[in-house]
C-alpha cells in the first residue's frame, strides 16, 4: 500500500537518516535520504514525493528557510519539521504541516506520516 508513497529525509545526521530510510522502508514507503538542504533541493527539481521530513539544525541551510523554499516548490507535500534545538512556530510559519521534537518517539512519526497521508 506505501509502495507507492515517497518520503524525502533530509538530516545531517546519519543515524537518523538510517533509522528513518529503515523503519519506514519496513512500512512499504519508497525512501530517499539526504544529508543537506542543498542537495534535497537538487532532489526536488527531479522528483516529487508525498511526504517531507526535515531536520532544522544543517549546515548550508537550516529547515526553516528549507521548508519555505519547498512549500512554494512542492505545495502538494506534506512537511514534516523536527528538531531538537527550534521553535515548532518557526516550521509551522514557514510551511510544514507538523512539528516533531527530538528526541521522538518512532510510533509518533509513523502517526505523523499516516496522517498526512490522509490529507
Amino acid at each position: 500500500m506505501n509502495k507507492e508513497k515517497k518520503v524525502l529525509v533530509i538530516d545531517d545526521d546519519e543515524a537518523v537518516r538510517r533509522l528513518l530510510s529503515d523503519v519506514l522502508g519496513l512500512h512499504e514507503f519508497v525512501v530517499c535520504a539526504v544529508h543537506n538542504g542543498l542537495f534535497a533541493l537538487h532532489i526536488l527539481e527531479k522528483e516529487d514525493f508525498d511526504i517531507i521530513i526535515t531536520d532544522y539544525s544543517m549546515p548550508e541551510i537550516d529547515g526553516v528557510a528549507l521548508t519555505k523554499i519547498m512549500r512554494s516548490r512542492c505545495p502538494k507535500s506534506f512537511i514534516i519539521g523536527i528538531s531538537a534545538d527550534c521553535d515548532e512556530r518557526d516550521f509551522l510559519n514557514a510551511g510544514a504541516n507538523v512539528f516533531l521534537r527530538k528526541p521522538f518517539y518512532l510510533h509518533d512519526m509513523l502517526s505523523m506520516i499516516q496522517g498526512g497521508m490522509k490529507v
